[in-house]
C-alpha cells in the first residue's frame, strides 16, 4: 500500500444504521455523491460497523469506498486490502454456545467470508430482517475449523448481556439490535480498530467519527473530531463535538457542512 498520507489529510468513520443509512438502511443519493465529493478532497472515508465486510460490497459499489473498519472492529480492510484480523478462541467459543444452547438461543459466526448460525429461530430471521441482510445458512460446528471473528446471539432480552459477560468475560457484549447481542474479544471495539487503522498505516492526519448507537461510544472517543447524529443515544450526544440531524433528516450532509467539507 502505497503512504496514504500522500493522498489524504483526513479520515471519516462512519457508523451504518442510523448513521450513514437510511431508515431502509440505504444509502440516499444526496450521501453517495457527498461521500465521493469527501474522498475527492483528500479526505478517506471508511465505514465502521458491527456488520463483516463480505456485507457491504453494494454500499461500497455505490459510494466508493473501500476501507472498513468491520465486526466492531475485529477485521479491518483499507483500499480494498486486509490490513488486520482478530481470531476468538474456540474454548472461548465452546463455553459461550453451551451456555446459550441451554438457554436455546441460537447464535451466529462471523468468518472472513460469511455468517452462519447454530440453528434457525424466529429471532434470527427478526434479527436480519431488522438490517435488510439475507438470512444465514446453518452449521452447528464449522467454527471449530475455521477463524471465528465476530459471534451474535440471538436475544430480545438487554439483561443477557450481563448475564453472559459474567459468565464468560473473555468477551465484550454490545446490544446493537432489538433481537440480537455483538460479541467480539474483550478490550476490542469500533475505537481500537481505528486506533489500530491509523498506528499500522502511520496515518498523521485528522481523524473523523459518526455514529449514533451504543457500540458507537468507542468510536467517537477514538478520533479527533466527533459528530453524533440527532437520532443518537443521549450518552453519544454528551461525549460528541457536534450533534448533528437525524440520519433520516440530512444529518450527514450538515455534519459535512459543519465540518466545512461541503
Amino acid at each position: 500500500m502505497e503512504n496514504i498520507n500522500k493522498t489524504y489529510h483526513a479520515m471519516a468513520f462512519f457508523d451504518l444504521d442510523g448513521t450513514l443509512l437510511n431508515k431502509q438502511s440505504q444509502l440516499d443519493e444526496e450521501v453517495i455523491q457527498a461521500l465521493h465529493h469527501i474522498r475527492d478532497n483528500g479526505i478517506l472515508p471508511v465505514i465502521a460497523t458491527g456488520r463483516g465486510h463480505f456485507e457491504l460490497d453494494n454500499l461500497m459499489a455505490q459510494s466508493g469506498i473501500t476501507s472498513a473498519v468491520a465486526m466492531n472492529g475485529q477485521f479491518i480492510i483499507v483500499e480494498g486490502e486486509t490490513i488486520y484480523h482478530e481470531p476468538m478462541t474456540v474454548a472461548s467459543i465452546d463455553r459461550l454456545k453451551t451456555l446459550a444452547d441451554a438457554r436455546n438461543q441460537s447464535l451466529a459466526f462471523y468468518d472472513k467470508d460469511s455468517y452462519w448460525v447454530s440453528e434457525m429461530t424466529d429471532l434470527v430471521k427478526d434479527a436480519y430482517g431488522y438490517t435488510d441482510a439475507l438470512l444465514p445458512v446453518v452449521n452447528d460446528t464449522r467454527y471449530l475449523t475455521d477463524e471465528i471473528n465476530m459471534l451474535l446471539i440471538f436475544s430480545d432480552q438487554a439483561s443477557d448481556v450481563t448475564y453472559y459477560q459474567n459468565l464468560v468475560p473473555e468477551f465484550n457484549y454490545f446490544k446493537n439490535t432489538p433481537y440480537s447481542i455483538d460479541i467480539i474479544n474483550a478490550g476490542s471495539n469500533k475505537g481500537t480498530g481505528i486506533k489500530k487503522v491509523v498506528e499500522l498505516l502511520g496515518f498523521t492526519g485528522e481523524t473523523y467519527g459518526f455514529g449514533d448507537g451504543p457500540n458507537d461510544l468507542h468510536l467517537l472517543e477514538a478520533v479527533d473530531h466527533a459528530t453524533a447524529m440527532g437520532n443518537a443515544i443521549d450518552d453519544l450526544k454528551a461525549i460528541a463535538d457536534f450533534v448533528s440531524t437525524a440520519n433520516t433528516d440530512h444529518g450527514i450532509i450538515n455534519a459535512f457542512k459543519h465540518w466545512g467539507w461541503l
